[in-house]
Protein backbone atom coordinates (compact mmCIF):
# COMPACT_ATOMS: atom_id res chain seq x y z
CA UNK A 1 0.00 0.00 0.00
CA UNK A 2 1.49 3.35 -1.06
CA UNK A 3 1.51 6.21 1.43
CA UNK A 4 1.00 9.70 -0.03
CA UNK A 5 2.23 12.69 1.94
CA UNK A 6 1.88 16.40 1.17
CA UNK A 7 3.67 18.93 3.38
CA UNK A 8 5.13 22.44 3.21
CA UNK A 9 8.49 22.45 1.44
CA UNK A 10 10.35 24.27 4.19
CA UNK A 11 13.54 22.23 4.43
CA UNK A 12 14.94 22.49 0.92
CA UNK A 13 18.20 20.75 1.79
CA UNK A 14 16.35 17.68 3.05
CA UNK A 15 14.07 17.70 0.00
CA UNK A 16 17.04 17.89 -2.37
CA UNK A 17 18.87 15.11 -0.53
CA UNK A 18 15.86 12.82 -0.87
CA UNK A 19 15.37 13.91 -4.48
CA UNK A 20 18.97 13.05 -5.35
CA UNK A 21 18.63 9.61 -3.76
CA UNK A 22 15.46 8.83 -5.75
CA UNK A 23 16.97 10.28 -8.94
CA UNK A 24 19.78 7.71 -8.73
CA UNK A 25 17.38 4.88 -9.53
CA UNK A 26 14.42 6.69 -11.09
CA UNK A 27 12.75 5.42 -14.24
CA UNK A 28 14.16 7.37 -17.20
CA UNK A 29 14.42 10.81 -15.55
CA UNK A 30 14.80 13.81 -17.85
CA UNK A 31 17.37 16.59 -17.67
CA UNK A 32 14.66 18.68 -16.01
CA UNK A 33 14.60 16.15 -13.15
CA UNK A 34 18.31 16.43 -12.42
CA UNK A 35 19.22 17.60 -8.91
CA UNK A 36 21.07 20.53 -10.53
CA UNK A 37 17.94 21.75 -12.33
CA UNK A 38 15.71 21.33 -9.26
CA UNK A 39 18.22 23.08 -6.97
CA UNK A 40 18.62 25.98 -9.41
CA UNK A 41 14.83 26.25 -9.61
CA UNK A 42 14.28 26.23 -5.86
CA UNK A 43 17.06 28.78 -5.34
CA UNK A 44 15.07 31.17 -7.53
CA UNK A 45 11.85 30.93 -5.54
CA UNK A 46 10.24 34.31 -4.81
CA UNK A 47 10.29 35.59 -1.25
CA UNK A 48 7.47 34.05 0.74
CA UNK A 49 6.71 31.40 -1.91
CA UNK A 50 4.12 28.89 -0.72
CA UNK A 51 5.77 25.67 -1.81
CA UNK A 52 4.62 22.17 -1.00
CA UNK A 53 6.24 18.81 -1.55
CA UNK A 54 4.51 15.57 -2.35
CA UNK A 55 6.03 12.16 -1.84
CA UNK A 56 4.74 8.63 -2.21
CA UNK A 57 6.37 5.91 -0.15
CA UNK A 58 6.13 2.18 -0.38
CA UNK A 59 7.40 0.19 2.57
CA UNK A 60 9.00 3.39 3.84
CA UNK A 61 11.03 4.09 0.70
CA UNK A 62 10.17 7.02 -1.63
CA UNK A 63 9.00 5.94 -5.08
CA UNK A 64 7.61 9.26 -6.32
CA UNK A 65 8.32 12.93 -5.57
CA UNK A 66 7.22 16.32 -6.80
CA UNK A 67 6.61 19.92 -5.77
CA UNK A 68 3.96 22.55 -6.39
CA UNK A 69 3.21 26.10 -5.35
CA UNK A 70 0.22 28.22 -4.49
CA UNK A 71 0.38 31.48 -6.43
CA UNK A 72 -1.18 34.76 -5.39
CA UNK A 73 -4.35 35.88 -7.13
CA UNK A 74 -3.63 37.84 -10.30
CA UNK A 75 -5.04 40.48 -10.24
CA UNK A 76 -5.29 40.67 -6.43
CA UNK A 77 -8.70 39.87 -4.92
CA UNK A 78 -10.41 39.29 -8.27
CA UNK A 79 -8.03 37.00 -10.15
CA UNK A 80 -7.80 33.24 -10.13
CA UNK A 81 -6.20 31.38 -7.23
CA UNK A 82 -4.13 28.62 -8.81
CA UNK A 83 -1.62 25.94 -7.89
CA UNK A 84 1.28 25.28 -10.24
CA UNK A 85 3.13 21.98 -10.61
CA UNK A 86 6.91 22.49 -10.57
CA UNK A 87 6.40 26.20 -11.19
CA UNK A 88 5.81 29.31 -9.09
CA UNK A 89 2.90 30.86 -10.97
CA UNK A 90 5.17 33.85 -11.63
CA UNK A 91 5.60 34.55 -15.35
CA UNK A 92 9.16 35.88 -15.14
CA UNK A 93 10.44 33.04 -12.96
CA UNK A 94 8.53 30.38 -14.88
CA UNK A 95 10.08 31.59 -18.16
CA UNK A 96 12.85 29.02 -17.63
CA UNK A 97 10.30 26.66 -19.21
CA UNK A 98 11.01 23.15 -18.03
CA UNK A 99 10.02 20.38 -20.44
CA UNK A 100 9.07 16.70 -20.02
CA UNK A 101 7.47 17.66 -16.71
CA UNK A 102 6.46 14.75 -14.50
CA UNK A 103 6.93 13.37 -11.03
CA UNK A 104 10.35 11.97 -10.31
CA UNK A 105 9.37 8.33 -10.16
CA UNK A 106 10.91 4.94 -9.43
CA UNK A 107 10.30 2.08 -11.90
CA UNK A 108 7.54 0.68 -9.67
CA UNK A 109 5.52 3.93 -9.74
CA UNK A 110 2.53 2.87 -11.83
CA UNK A 111 -0.05 4.97 -13.65
CA UNK A 112 -2.40 4.42 -10.70
CA UNK A 113 0.18 5.77 -8.24
CA UNK A 114 0.74 8.87 -10.40
CA UNK A 115 -3.02 9.34 -10.71
CA UNK A 116 -3.58 9.00 -6.97
CA UNK A 117 -0.78 11.49 -6.28
CA UNK A 118 -2.40 14.04 -8.60
CA UNK A 119 -5.74 13.40 -6.87
CA UNK A 120 -4.08 14.12 -3.52
CA UNK A 121 -2.68 17.43 -4.83
CA UNK A 122 -6.07 18.42 -6.19
CA UNK A 123 -7.74 17.61 -2.88
CA UNK A 124 -5.07 19.65 -1.06
CA UNK A 125 -5.71 22.79 -3.10
CA UNK A 126 -8.75 23.72 -1.01
CA UNK A 127 -10.70 26.67 -2.38
CA UNK A 128 -8.27 27.33 -5.25
CA UNK A 129 -9.76 27.78 -8.71
CA UNK A 130 -7.46 25.50 -10.65
CA UNK A 131 -4.25 23.52 -10.95
CA UNK A 132 -1.82 24.30 -13.77
CA UNK A 133 0.40 21.63 -15.33
CA UNK A 134 2.64 22.60 -18.25
CA UNK A 135 4.83 20.72 -20.73
CA UNK A 136 3.87 17.29 -19.43
CA UNK A 137 5.08 13.87 -20.46
CA UNK A 138 2.44 11.58 -21.94
CA UNK A 139 2.40 9.56 -18.72
CA UNK A 140 1.80 12.63 -16.59
CA UNK A 141 -0.86 13.97 -18.96
CA UNK A 142 -2.73 10.69 -18.68
CA UNK A 143 -2.50 10.76 -14.87
CA UNK A 144 -3.75 14.35 -14.69
CA UNK A 145 -6.84 13.68 -16.80
CA UNK A 146 -7.58 10.45 -14.95
CA UNK A 147 -7.34 12.30 -11.64
CA UNK A 148 -9.52 15.15 -12.89
CA UNK A 149 -12.25 12.68 -13.82
CA UNK A 150 -12.11 11.00 -10.40
CA UNK A 151 -12.24 14.38 -8.64
CA UNK A 152 -15.12 15.47 -10.88
CA UNK A 153 -13.18 18.36 -12.35
CA UNK A 154 -12.77 19.41 -15.94
CA UNK A 155 -9.35 19.40 -17.58
CA UNK A 156 -8.40 21.56 -20.55
CA UNK A 157 -5.44 21.39 -22.91
CA UNK A 158 -4.49 25.01 -23.56
CA UNK A 159 -1.55 24.44 -25.88
CA UNK A 160 0.33 21.64 -27.60
CA UNK A 161 3.77 21.96 -29.14
CA UNK A 162 5.76 19.51 -31.25
CA UNK A 163 9.23 18.31 -30.28
CA UNK A 164 11.80 17.73 -33.01
CA UNK A 165 14.76 15.41 -32.76
CA UNK A 166 17.25 13.62 -34.97
CA UNK A 167 19.25 10.45 -34.54
CA UNK A 168 22.98 11.10 -34.71
CA UNK A 169 24.12 7.47 -34.92
CA UNK A 170 23.93 7.24 -38.73
CA UNK A 171 27.32 8.89 -39.29
CA UNK A 172 27.04 11.82 -41.69
CA UNK A 173 24.15 14.01 -40.53
CA UNK A 174 24.11 16.09 -43.71
CA UNK A 175 23.33 12.99 -45.77
CA UNK A 176 20.08 12.51 -43.83
CA UNK A 177 18.70 15.88 -44.98
CA UNK A 178 16.56 16.62 -48.01
CA UNK A 179 18.52 17.71 -51.08
CA UNK A 180 17.07 21.25 -50.90
CA UNK A 181 17.98 21.75 -47.24
CA UNK A 182 21.42 20.23 -47.75
CA UNK A 183 22.01 22.61 -50.68
CA UNK A 184 20.82 25.58 -48.61
CA UNK A 185 23.22 24.78 -45.76
CA UNK A 186 26.12 24.00 -48.09
CA UNK A 187 25.63 27.30 -49.94
CA UNK A 188 25.53 29.25 -46.67
CA UNK A 189 28.72 27.54 -45.49
CA UNK A 190 30.45 28.43 -48.74
CA UNK A 191 29.42 32.08 -48.43
CA UNK A 192 30.64 32.25 -44.85
CA UNK A 193 33.94 30.66 -45.85
CA UNK A 194 34.53 33.56 -48.23
CA UNK A 195 35.08 35.63 -45.09
CA UNK A 196 37.52 33.18 -43.56
CA UNK A 197 37.64 29.67 -42.18
CA UNK A 198 34.35 28.36 -40.81
CA UNK A 199 35.07 26.94 -37.35
CA UNK A 200 32.97 25.43 -34.58
CA UNK A 201 33.97 24.63 -31.02
CA UNK A 202 32.72 24.10 -27.52
CA UNK A 203 33.65 26.63 -24.87
CA UNK A 204 35.64 24.67 -22.29
CA UNK A 205 37.35 26.87 -19.73
CA UNK A 206 35.48 29.09 -17.30
CA UNK A 207 36.64 32.19 -19.17
CA UNK A 208 35.61 30.75 -22.55
CA UNK A 209 32.18 29.81 -21.20
CA UNK A 210 31.63 33.23 -19.66
CA UNK A 211 32.59 34.96 -22.91
CA UNK A 212 30.38 32.64 -25.00
CA UNK A 213 27.46 33.23 -22.64
CA UNK A 214 27.79 36.99 -23.08
CA UNK A 215 28.01 36.64 -26.87
CA UNK A 216 24.90 34.42 -26.84
CA UNK A 217 22.94 37.05 -24.91
CA UNK A 218 24.16 39.86 -27.18
CA UNK A 219 23.27 38.04 -30.40
CA UNK A 220 19.89 36.92 -29.06
CA UNK A 221 19.03 40.43 -27.93
CA UNK A 222 20.03 41.97 -31.26
CA UNK A 223 18.02 39.42 -33.22
CA UNK A 224 14.80 39.90 -31.28
CA UNK A 225 15.07 43.67 -31.01
CA UNK A 226 15.40 43.80 -34.80
CA UNK A 227 11.95 42.19 -34.89
CA UNK A 228 10.63 44.72 -32.41
CA UNK A 229 10.39 42.21 -29.58
CA UNK A 230 12.27 41.85 -26.28
CA UNK A 231 14.92 39.23 -25.63
CA UNK A 232 14.31 36.54 -23.02
CA UNK A 233 17.58 37.69 -21.49
CA UNK A 234 15.93 40.95 -20.51
CA UNK A 235 14.36 38.81 -17.78
CA UNK A 236 16.80 38.89 -14.82
CA UNK A 237 15.22 35.82 -13.20
CA UNK A 238 15.79 33.68 -16.29
CA UNK A 239 19.38 34.87 -16.67
CA UNK A 240 20.13 34.26 -12.98
CA UNK A 241 18.62 30.78 -13.14
CA UNK A 242 20.88 29.72 -16.00
CA UNK A 243 23.95 31.18 -14.39
CA UNK A 244 23.16 29.13 -11.28
CA UNK A 245 22.59 26.03 -13.41
CA UNK A 246 25.86 26.46 -15.30
CA UNK A 247 27.70 26.79 -12.01
CA UNK A 248 26.00 23.75 -10.49
CA UNK A 249 26.22 21.49 -13.56
CA UNK A 250 28.97 22.87 -15.84
CA UNK A 251 29.51 19.60 -17.70
CA UNK A 252 25.84 19.41 -18.69
CA UNK A 253 25.59 22.96 -20.06
CA UNK A 254 27.32 23.30 -23.42
CA UNK A 255 28.01 26.58 -25.20
CA UNK A 256 28.80 25.89 -28.86
CA UNK A 257 30.19 28.73 -30.99
CA UNK A 258 30.48 29.03 -34.75
CA UNK A 259 32.79 31.58 -36.39
CA UNK A 260 33.30 32.76 -39.94
CA UNK A 261 36.86 33.98 -39.82
CA UNK A 262 37.14 35.99 -36.60
CA UNK A 263 33.41 36.80 -36.40
CA UNK A 264 31.01 34.81 -34.21
CA UNK A 265 27.89 34.08 -36.25
CA UNK A 266 26.11 31.72 -33.85
CA UNK A 267 26.11 30.44 -30.28
CA UNK A 268 24.05 27.43 -29.18
CA UNK A 269 23.22 26.75 -25.54
CA UNK A 270 22.66 23.01 -25.17
CA UNK A 271 21.87 20.63 -22.34
CA UNK A 272 23.61 17.24 -22.34
CA UNK A 273 21.82 14.38 -20.61
CA UNK A 274 22.91 10.80 -21.11
CA UNK A 275 23.02 10.20 -24.86
CA UNK A 276 20.87 13.24 -25.65
CA UNK A 277 21.88 16.77 -26.59
CA UNK A 278 19.00 19.26 -26.30
CA UNK A 279 19.18 22.75 -27.71
CA UNK A 280 17.66 25.18 -25.23
CA UNK A 281 18.55 28.64 -26.53
CA UNK A 282 20.54 30.30 -29.29
CA UNK A 283 21.93 33.56 -30.59
CA UNK A 284 22.48 34.18 -34.30
CA UNK A 285 23.97 37.01 -36.35
CA UNK A 286 21.25 37.72 -38.90
CA UNK A 287 22.08 39.70 -42.03
CA UNK A 288 20.25 41.19 -45.01
CA UNK A 289 21.47 38.41 -47.30
CA UNK A 290 18.93 35.65 -46.70
CA UNK A 291 21.28 33.09 -48.19
CA UNK A 292 23.22 33.33 -44.95
CA UNK A 293 21.49 30.99 -42.51
CA UNK A 294 23.48 30.97 -39.25
CA UNK A 295 20.91 28.82 -37.45
CA UNK A 296 20.93 26.01 -40.00
CA UNK A 297 24.72 26.13 -40.24
CA UNK A 298 25.24 26.06 -36.47
CA UNK A 299 22.84 23.18 -35.87
CA UNK A 300 24.27 21.21 -38.79
CA UNK A 301 27.81 21.61 -37.47
CA UNK A 302 26.71 20.69 -33.95
CA UNK A 303 24.92 17.58 -35.25
CA UNK A 304 27.98 16.65 -37.29
CA UNK A 305 30.04 16.84 -34.11
CA UNK A 306 32.62 19.17 -35.64
CA UNK A 307 34.63 20.63 -32.76
CA UNK A 308 37.94 22.37 -33.22
CA UNK A 309 40.28 22.94 -30.30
Amino acid sequence: MADINIAPLNDRAAFLEEWEALYAYAADPSFFHTPAWIKSWLDGAPYGAKLKRISVRKEGAPILMGAFSSASRKPPMFGLQEHWFHEFGDAERDAIYAEYVDFLAAPEATHEIRRDAVCAMIEAMGAADGFVFRNLTDEMMSAVFSAAAICELSGRVLNEQPVYGCMLSSGNFMETLSSSLKSKITRAMRLYEERGELTARLAKTDDEKAAAWERLKTLHKAGWEARGRPSVFDNPHLTAFHERLQKTAPAACHLFEVKAGDEVIAVLYNFVHGTQVMNYQSGFKFEDDNRLTPGFVAHALAAQGIFQE
